[in-house]
């Protein structure tokens, strides 16, 4: 790589799910992020995310990751400029903003928007890695959710509003996409930078964490920021997103209000996985009528 670290300057980020994050400086002055995986399939991911980095880098409005190294235990990259949009608390999960998305929606919210639309609209042919994901079977999206909820009604005592809410959802022929694209997968608050200008609102200048990259439903894209910002935000970013070219078929809406109800059931789920009592209860909470 070249580049020569600074290990008084390190500081670990340990909030993400599926990979440690270090901030460390090099002896120029340079702030680089090093990702390291926490589970051997997080480290499976690494070849899908820098695929689909390479194949959006020149799409974006937007800055993303450039990965200078890549392995399969460590990447490493020039941090972008900006902080985090907002912060998720680690024990009760809800976000804080350090701006308000709403009051400068063409600072934040139609970049972002426009940033999705390249992102969903990325063709797949160029890279081996997604070529093969292009033919991916839109009913295995609703296959895999189908799978989730099973275990979940087997493992979690889920109540029976949620169970009603979420089957007739999947049951719903109209509300599911008819074809797919390549997504970002965990669009927060936490995962969009801003910068502060001397003068003038926050500006969204960065996109990060493509670690749940793939080929899929890209109403998938909208639901933290649903979670996060509330129906408001929503309406926002759809609306920015039609303007910017976005498909915003009919029925989309209600179905990413059920992906985000549907949400924690997924937590409750990782928090069984990772060994995340406390997610658990905290899902089982917001799933309550």
């Amino acid at each position: 790589m070249g580049v020569v670290l600074d290990p008084a300057t390190a500081r670990a980020d340990e909030s993400g799910w599926d990979f440690r994050v270090t901030h460390v400086r090099d002896t120029d002055g340079t702030w680089w992020i090093l990702r390291q995986p926490r589970r051997p399939e997080a480290s499976g991911q690494l070849v899908l995310e820098g695929a689909v980095l390479a194949a959006v880098r020149d799409r974006m409005p937007v800055p993303v990751p450039h990965w200078r190294l890549d392995t399969p235990d460590l990447v490493a990259y020039p941090r972008l400029a900006g902080e985090p949009a907002g912060t998720e608390d680690p024990d009760t999960l809800v976000y804080g903003w350090s701006m308000d998305p709403l009051a400068h929606a063409g600072h934040y919210l139609e970049p972002l928007a426009r940033a999705l639309v390249a992102v969903h609209t990325t063709p797949l042919g160029g890279s081996p890695a997604l070529a093969g994901r292009a033919q991916s079977d839109p009913g295995a999206v609703r296959a895999r959710i189908a799978g989730r909820l099973a275990r979940a009604r087997a493992e979690l005592p889920l109540p029976a509003a949620g169970l009603h809410r979420w089957q007739t959802w999947l049951d719903d022929d109209r509300l599911w996409p008819g074809r797919l694209g390549l997504i970002h997968g965990d669009v927060h608050p936490g995962h969009t930078l801003v910068v502060r200008p001397r003068s003038g609102p926050p500006v969204l200048s960065g996109l990060l964490d493509w670690a749940n990259a793939d080929v899929g439903d890209p109403a998938a894209d909208f639901v933290d920021m649903l979670y996060a910002g509330g129906p408001a935000v929503l309406d926002g970013l759809l609306d920015a997103y039609r303007a910017a070219g976005g498909e915003v078929r009919d029925g989309m809406r209600a179905h990413i209000l059920a992906r985000a109800s549907f949400l924690w059931v997924h937590v409750a789920l990782r928090g069984l996985d990772t060994g995340r009592p406390a997610w658990v209860r905290t899902a089982l909470r917001r799933m309550a009528p």
